[in-house]
């Protein structure tokens, strides 16, 4: 299998909050295949599963209008242009959480989906405290903050129950080993 060779032109849109990006490629066989794309080229997102000191887990339950339900996510969000991931993470861990990160380990990229031209930088923080009560959200986001456990963690992206079942299944054995220390 050979990648298909992109051609021009490349047409891109903003819909509603998302940009979309209509790319053309010329496929093995010679045929013209045009797609649509979700986010801007090379746009980039960092999450973070971020553990207490006594191993709970911080959750930002919010309503996701795809699946049209209340989801539990990773904190995380957008990296700013010209910011590092690592700084993007622990930004948005304090905006939407109220909690700053003790240490901080990288868990790798991760493209989300076939069809988004984002990459997901994913992190594992651990040692979390609570700085503050004022969380610092985006207009029309509306977050509870939760603790669960390790194990409910796991549980919830094995059952469709989080959108970052990618990030727990590549912490997946810090986690457990995590979870054997408590």
């Amino acid at each position: 299998m050979k990648p298909w060779t992109r051609i021009e032109p490349t047409t891109t849109c903003k819909v509603d909050r998302r940009v979309m990006v209509l790319k053309t490629f010329l496929d093995n066989y010679g045929q013209k295949v045009v797609y649509g794309t979700m986010h801007a080229e090379d746009q980039e997102f960092a999450s973070v599963i971020a553990v207490t000191k006594d191993k709970k887990v911080l959750v930002a339950r919010q309503f996701r209008v795809g699946p049209e339900k209340v989801m539990e996510e990773l904190p995380g969000g957008f990296v700013d242009p010209g910011e590092d991931p690592e700084m993007a993470v622990r930004r948005e861990l304090l905006e939407e959480t109220g909690y700053a990160a003790g240490s901080l380990e990288y868990l790798g990229p991760h493209s989300k989906d076939a069809f988004m031209n984002a990459t997901w930088h994913y992190f594992l923080a651990t040692d979390c405290t609570l700085q503050t009560k004022d969380l610092h959200l985006d207009e029309h986001e509306e977050i509870d903050v939760d603790l669960i456990s390790i194990s409910q963690l796991l549980h919830n992206a094995m059952h469709d129950k989080m959108t970052d079942a990618a990030a727990v299944l590549m912490a997946y054995e810090k986690l457990k080993k995590l979870e054997e220390s408590s």
